[in-house]
């Protein structure tokens, strides 16, 4: 089941997830989804962010924190104005869309993963005024050892989708 910490429900509204929609897609992540899904040694991950994943696998202590470091990323903002509230809607709703369209995708798969993706934002360091957001997905057997299990509070701008969530395509508006 979807969660939303409190500070992005107040920024973002308590139906804010059924406002996303396909037009708060971006081409560069829709690449990403386009490219699919890979099962790689037990761990499921994004194909085109393994691609270009430079870490050391050996260097992670189990399968959901290289799922996690692997599945990592920014979300694209070089064209988003505005700052603050403003800013953030931007991100989350970018982001929701790039996630919730990942986790329908993997619908289709042989394996059937159970995923979770945690979209966020937070202010830049340099700048509070200024944020940034970030995406990351993971099976959902490990979201205790990544602190998301169901029963812990989320702090900060976070939204936690499942796959289950995902299961319907983003309308079209």
């Amino acid at each position: 089941m979807a969660r939303i910490s409190p500070s992005a429900q107040e920024i973002l509204g308590k139906d804010f997830l059924n406002t996303v929609n396909a037009s708060d897609r971006c081409d560069s992540l829709c690449e990403v989804v386009a490219t699919g899904w890979v099962l790689d040694e037990g761990a499921t991950l994004l194909s085109a962010f393994r691609e270009s994943y430079v870490g050391d696998r050996a260097s992670f202590s189990g399968i959901g924190s290289y799922e996690a470091a692997v599945n990592g990323r920014g979300i694209p903002d070089l064209d988003l104005t505005g700052t603050g509230d403003e800013q953030i809607r931007m991100l989350m709703r970018r982001g929701t869309a790039f996630a919730w369209d990942a986790l329908h995708a993997t619908s289709v798969l042989p394996w059937a993963p159970p995923l979770l993706a945690r979209i966020s934002a937070a202010p830049v360091l340099m700048d509070p005024d200024t944020w940034t957001g970030y995406g990351t997905f993971f099976s959902s057997q490990f979201e205790g050892d990544l602190g998301l299990d169901a029963n812990a509070d989320l702090p900060g701008i976070q939204i936690v989708l499942s796959s289950i969530d995902c299961a319907n395509p983003l309308p079209v508006m």
